[in-house]
């Protein structure tokens, strides 16, 4: 299904020496190019996921999403010490976008929104069990972080229930359970 990119598919670099031992480096080149979709998209479905677990509205919605895709930015440039964060960075592509009608799926909204959260899901564990065979431990570890990281910032970035922002509270029960499923999709417990 994925085929391999123009440079030989998987491929990392290791470098050791006296003082540091080995170093496993991750760049762009490694991952064939749907994986690199996947690893560039997956912080998008999990900011969504978060929306799908509690729809609270339209503007809340762009709160969230927004929220998610600053977090995005932030955690790459605080994790610009690894490799495969700074390739993420740089990339300034547009990634192919796919059909959100596949992980809608048919039925009413309610049950789209249970499939999309599914989907993000499925992203997440794809996605770590890809870095989990190309990438370090390091990388494979702050991606998954940012993952929860993407999903904790979209939940608290509007208030759920209450009645025009009074009331309510910053993650509701439906989106805490999103972002422990999440974390344990990627991987951190």
């Amino acid at each position: 299904m994925h085929s391999p990119c123009a440079s030989g598919g998987a491929r990392a670099v290791e470098r050791s020496s006296a003082t540091h031992g080995p170093l496993n480096m991750t760049d762009r080149n490694t991952f064939t190019q749907d994986e690199w979709t996947l690893l560039r998209l997956t912080p998008s479905f999990v900011a969504v996921g978060v929306v799908a677990a509690d729809a609270s509205g339209l503007f809340a919605s762009l709160k969230e999403t927004l929220a998610g895709a600053k977090e995005v930015g932030a955690a790459l440039d605080a994790d610009s010490s690894l490799e495969l964060f700074r390739a993420l960075a740089a990339d300034r592509s547009v990634p192919a976008i796919p059909d959100v009608e596949r992980f809608l799926g048919e039925g009413p909204k309610d049950i789209k929104l249970q499939n999309f959260k599914a989907a993000a899901l499925d992203q997440v564990s794809a996605a770590a069990a890809l870095l989990n065979g190309k990438a370090s431990p390091a990388e494979t570890g702050a991606y998954g972080r940012l993952l929860v990281r993407v999903a904790e910032r979209a939940a608290n970035a509007a208030k759920e229930g209450g009645f025009l922002g009074i009331g309510g509270v910053r993650i509701s029960d439906k989106e805490r359970t999103f972002i422990d499923l999440v974390s344990k999709a990627a991987g951190i417990e």
